[in-house]
């Protein structure tokens, strides 16, 4: 008796998802770097609460058009009707990274942009 595989209707792959829903292989790229970012975060947030308490940490693609030189995040001031934000530019994190080293990349921007916002 042959055993019957179940894939999709077109013969290519399987019907069901690979991975269970909270299994960290099963993340995106994006919502891994999100993850790994927003905890540094965190972390920084817990070491200087006086500074961070009111900042916005935000994560983007790529940097504005309008940028005329490189960068893997920035911090934009607070103004009148704005609050200060951090913001990381995922893609060049990612593309300047090595796999095993994205995660010290992403601590290191951070901590690099809390620095500049300390200076502000």
């Amino acid at each position: 008796m042959r055993s019957r595989r179940y894939r999709d209707r077109h013969g290519r792959g399987l019907r069901s998802p690979l991975h269970r829903a909270q299994v960290p292989a099963r993340l995106s790229r994006a919502q891994s770097f999100a993850k790994v970012a927003a905890a540094e975060f965190a972390r920084m947030r817990e070491r200087e609460p006086a500074l961070l308490a009111e900042v916005i940490f935000a994560i983007d693609g790529v940097p504005p058009a309008s940028s005329t030189e490189p960068c893997f995040g920035r911090v934009f001031p607070a103004t009148s009707n704005r609050l200060t934000h951090i913001v990381l530019y995922r893609r060049v994190i990612e593309d300047h990274a090595e796999a095993d080293t994205r995660d010290a990349l992403i601590a290191e921007v951070v901590a690099d942009q809390v620095d500049i916002l300390r200076r502000t």
